[in-house]
């Protein structure tokens, strides 16, 4: 069953190698005839992005914490637009359309590093003994690296150039197991806040280290104003995402429907790998801008590591669910250069052995300098 998963996901990445390498050749032959989206930035666009954010089961009022998915927390570095970059790498890394989407007038091209760390644990960390019928104890300290292309489409009622699609192709390398320090963490935090501590570590998944290539496409659609006078819009952000490696692997699919102001400012608000993320870059004039939101998400998994084990196969494990739901809903304000945004998940069950929801609340700040 193990060398079946490795050989799932050793064709996957190849697949979709060489699809990247193809889509790279038919961009090729199409600058030929047709002129690539021009690059653009407004000001505010050519500066960095940082983003730090926490996502905790602590935010979970309605169940218990410390289960599953229990801790998250990631910074990271989005460049400025980048005017230049070497035609060889956009050939290889722009991804055509595929549902017929009208052309691009311009692009935004940004590179994006981060770094953060995901700890699992069963439902009960009082005992020190395996617990074979729940999810391991497991840890992963990674670091990504991306590429994120914003692609504009001139806009005649306001005479500028509107985001209209994003791309993220993200490249996650790490580790999992005692090295991703996910005991030392947990139970430090815990002691430091007067909280009971977890028992079981020493059951965790092993050291191994890991990679993942995810590639998730968002596009703005269905935005109109309800009213002038305060502004008030509303729109839909349709998406769609492909994960390959040995942490996990899955397709899935979603959308998140938005109310509020400024909506143009961004594609959503930001989470953590391996959920499909939102986008660290948003854009503005500095005016304050608001929204709520909810949405949705499906997967088709493959292989999830923090439930399937070790891939090579000596590790407690449990058997993951072939379809995930997941739903959200939450806030977000920007405000001169700057976006906090609170977000609240639900995920349905994700291993046959337990029949529970995850719940948790994730919290991001991003902001320009």
């Amino acid at each position: 069953m193990t060398r079946r998963l490795a050989s799932t996901v050793a064709v996957a990445m190849a697949a979709l190698i060489v699809s990247a390498a193809s889509a790279g050749a038919q961009s090729t032959n199409l600058q030929a005839t047709k002129p690539p989206p021009r690059p653009s930035a407004t000001e505010d666009e050519q500066r960095s992005i940082y983003t730090f954010q926490v996502e905790n089961d602590v935010f979970n009022r309605f169940g218990k914490s410390d289960r599953d998915y229990t801790s998250g927390v990631r910074i990271g570095w989005l460049s400025p637009a980048i005017i230049e970059m070497p035609h060889g790498i956009v050939a290889m890394t722009t991804i055509p359309t595929f549902l017929g989407e009208p052309a691009a007038d311009s692009v935004i091209r940004r590179v994006a590093i981060s770094a953060g760390q995901n700890i699992y644990t069963p439902e009960n960390t009082y005992v020190s003994n395996p617990i074979y019928n729940d999810r391991p104890y497991a840890a992963w300290l990674y670091a990504s690296f991306a590429l994120q292309y914003t692609y504009k489409r001139h806009d005649t009622k306001t005479g500028i150039d509107e985001p209209m699609r994003l791309d993220t192709l993200q490249l996650d390398v790490g580790v999992i197991g005692p090295a991703a320090g996910g005991e030392f963490v947990q139970n430090n935090f815990h002691r430091l806040i007067g909280v009971a501590q977890a028992y079981g570590w020493t059951n965790q998944l092993h050291n191994e280290p890991t990679i993942n290539l995810t590639f998730e496409r968002r596009w703005r659609t269905g935005r109109a104003v309800l009213l002038e006078n305060p502004k008030l819009e509303v729109d839909f952000i349709p998406r769609a995402a492909l994960a390959v490696g040995n942490v996990a692997t899955y397709a899935s699919a979603g959308g998140t429907a938005r109310i509020g102001k400024n909506l143009r400012d961004d594609f959503g608000p930001t989470r953590a790998r391996p959920a499909l993320p939102g986008s660290d870059a948003f854009i503005g004039d500095g005016s304050f801008g608001w929204y709520v939101f909810a949405g949705f998400d499906g997967q088709a998994v493959a292989r999830n590591i923090f439930l399937d084990g070790n891939t090579d196969g000596f590790s407690q494990r449990v058997s993951h669910r072939p379809f995930v739901g997941e739903v959200q809903a939450g806030l977000a304000i920007l405000w001169r250069g700057m976006r906090l945004s609170y977000t609240q998940i639900l995920r349905s069950p994700e291993f046959f052995e337990r029949d529970r929801f995850t719940q948790f609340g994730s919290v991001n700040l991003t902001f320009r300098y």
